[in-house]
């Protein structure tokens, strides 16, 4: 997830649930990433969309009378560039041997959003173009280009809907990831529809969304993976959130059902297996808003997926948390933690159920220093395919740690220097586990309108 560096604190806010927490900037984080190593490990386990409502493209709301934003008639635009150089220890993830390379990681966006007294609309279009002086074959050129919006029916009764096209590079060193000389690459086609309405205090929101997966090998995998064919596939979810405002406007509780469904092109895949799925989760939870930059959201509950073909069931506990605590003026926390059961890339493994917990912050040291960063930790317990032999269940565990000073020369320029390591190790490391550590350093600068 791109910072940005403004005089605003960097403010999440949960909107409509986890499906849509994956932000633009995270297309281009392929090998390099940015300071929030919490919010970047919740968003490679998440449906690939943009925040809607309430975040920049980079992650931090825009405040009005900021200095930023161009008029463009009733929308305002906000351009930003983003550079980043620096040097990376470990471009492949692998154990020792490794192979070091200088970095130059580009990302232009543009964000069009209406300022309308009723209704809005944003449109999006971003990129990550990333280049590595020692190691070409992992360059990616990511976007996304989107479009979201809501419709006021009544003042408590509302309509919002997304559309997006997205390309983005799987990370070497992450969950779900079979090692390739070039990382293969997704594009994706979001869809989500969103219908809201309260009764005095009691409320609930209707969600359907579907979500379209093309994958693109550009190398040979290993025996361990999935070719792209046979991971192609649609994703569908149906969702029911119905809640009370206990204190209005300050604490709600919710119960949050659903169900979905994978359908895979290859009814059978290249393994011989049939992976479609159907699934269901339900989920009981609260939202606390404790001032205007300060707000929490947290669930408990239970997931299940179950495949069509061999009638197996996975099911885990779920919880999760989300939001921005700044209860302490120059510190912005932002907790990240949840559990959901993700389809697998790998041969011998059905699925893996991922667990994520982190925390970033942003603390105004004085102005115009800022320091950034955070922590999380990542597990993916996969489950072994039915039918596969002398497969044993396997725990991957990932970590992941930055630092980062930005100095800001005005509103519309910052620059600083970053430090990131991340560490990956397995329970069958001899099975195609990660067991690797990586050290990345860099300088970023970036302009903003």
């Amino acid at each position: 997830m791109t910072i940005r560096a403004t005089r605003t604190q960097f403010v999440w806010s949960p909107v409509v649930g986890w499906v849509l927490l994956s932000c633009a900037a995270t297309a281009v984080h392929a090998q390099v990433d940015t300071p929030t190593p919490a919010r970047q490990t919740l968003d490679q386990q998440t449906p690939q969309v943009d925040l809607p409502d309430g975040s920049s493209s980079a992650g931090g709301t825009i405040e009005k009378g900021n200095e930023l934003g161009i008029s463009v008639g009733a929308f305002t635009l906000y351009p930003e560039l983003d550079l980043n150089l620096g040097y990376d220890d470990n471009v492949f993830a692998t154990p020792a041997p490794t192979t070091a390379s200088a970095v130059a990681v580009i990302r232009p966006t543009l964000e069009l959003r209406s300022e309308w007294l009723n209704h809005s609309l944003r449109l999006l279009a971003s990129g990550g173009f990333g280049f590595y002086a020692s190691a070409p074959t992992q360059n990616f050129q990511n976007y996304v280009v989107q479009a979201d919006g809501r419709l006021d029916i009544r003042t408590d009764f509302w309509l919002t809907g997304l559309i997006a096209f997205k390309r983005n590079t799987e990370a070497l060193g992450t969950p779900n990831v079979s090692f390739a000389q070039a990382p293969t690459v997704v594009d994706s086609v979001p869809i989500e529809l969103s219908l809201y309405q309260k009764f005095n205090r009691l409320f609930y929101q209707l969600s359907a969304s579907a979500t379209k997966y093309w994958y693109y090998d550009y190398s040979t995998i290993t025996s361990l993976g999935l070719p792209a064919a046979s991971r192609d596939r649609t994703e569908y979810e149906e969702k029911l959130r119905i809640g009370y405002e206990v204190v209005a406007d300050r604490f709600s509780v919710f119960i949050s059902p659903g169900i979905n469904q994978r359908v895979y092109v290859d009814t059978v895949n290249s393994a011989g297996q049939q992976r479609d799925s159907t699934g269901w989760n339900i989920g009981v939870g609260a939202l606390l808003t404790l001032s205007a930059k300060s707000s929490l959201e947290g669930s408990v509950g239970a997931t299940g997926q179950t495949y069509t073909a061999t009638g197996t069931s996975t099911s885990a506990t779920t919880f999760s948390l989300s939001g921005t605590w700044n209860g302490y003026e120059p510190l912005t926390l932002r907790p990240a933690l949840m559990r959901t059961i993700n389809e697998s890339a790998l041969v011998n493994y059905q699925n893996y159920v991922s667990t994520v917990a982190g925390i970033d912050f942003t603390y105004d040291i004085h102005y115009p220093w800022k320091a950034v960063g955070g922590f999380s930790f990542n597990t993916a317990d996969y489950t072994p395919a039915p039918g596969v032999s002398g497969v044993n269940p396997r725990t991957d565990y990932f970590v992941k740690a930055s630092i980062g000073l930005l100095y800001e020369v005005n509103p519309h320029y910052s620059i600083g220097p970053l430090y990131e390591y991340s560490q990956g190790t397995s329970t069958d490391v001899p099975a195609g586990g990660p067991q690797y550590s990586r050290n990345f350093f860099s300088i970023r600068l970036v302009a903003r309108r």
